[in-house]
């Protein structure tokens, strides 16, 4: 996928998840849109978008919305490269390999970033943080699908691929 692509993607992810996907939440719970598209671009393409716009996007989320700046930043990168070298030993178009990266990537991230925030004496209790990581799981299971359904799939195959089977045309 291109960069510019990508970009619009995130950009429109980091738009939804300041300003609408706010108000509507279920149990108190919304996805992250940034940590969802970093995973997708990281483990689905071949090239370093997901390591680029995450650390960058995430970079602007902690400077607008943390207490911190910088660890969602740097969690995303270090998610983003291990979603790339992940994509080496799974078949990416798996959906149940997009939920194992996606359980693996949400689990990491909230367990560092909760790590950091303790680090940092920030009164951020173990056990809220994983009443939340369920819904979670699933909220980010429900929004890689739909965007790998939608866009993913469309995005991967390239009839220069040595496994892309063309259409058969029927000569009469």
């Amino acid at each position: 996928m291109k960069n510019r692509s990508a970009f619009i993607f995130f950009l429109v992810g980091f738009l939804l998840q300041s300003t609408l996907v706010q108000s509507f939440s279920i149990m108190g719970v919304t996805p992250n849109f940034l940590l969802c598209l970093t995973i997708l671009f990281a483990f689905l393409y071949q090239g370093n978008q997901g390591i680029i716009f995450g650390l960058i996007f995430g970079l602007l989320q902690d400077i607008a919305f943390s207490v911190l700046i910088g660890p969602a930043a740097i969690l995303y990168f270090l998610i983003a490269l291990l979603m790339s070298e992940i994509r080496h030993y799974l078949y990416r178009d798996s959906i149940l390999n997009l939920f194992f990266a996606s359980c693996i990537g949400t689990g990491l991230y909230y367990l560092a970033y909760w790590l950091i925030l303790m680090v940092f004496k920030e009164n951020y209790s173990f056990l809220y943080m994983l009443k939340d990581i369920p819904i979670l799981l699933g909220l980010h299971f429900i929004v890689m699908v739909i965007f790998y359904l939608t866009v993913g799939k469309r995005s991967i195959r390239h009839p220069q691929d040595r496994y892309y089977k063309s259409p058969v045309k029927f000569r009469l």
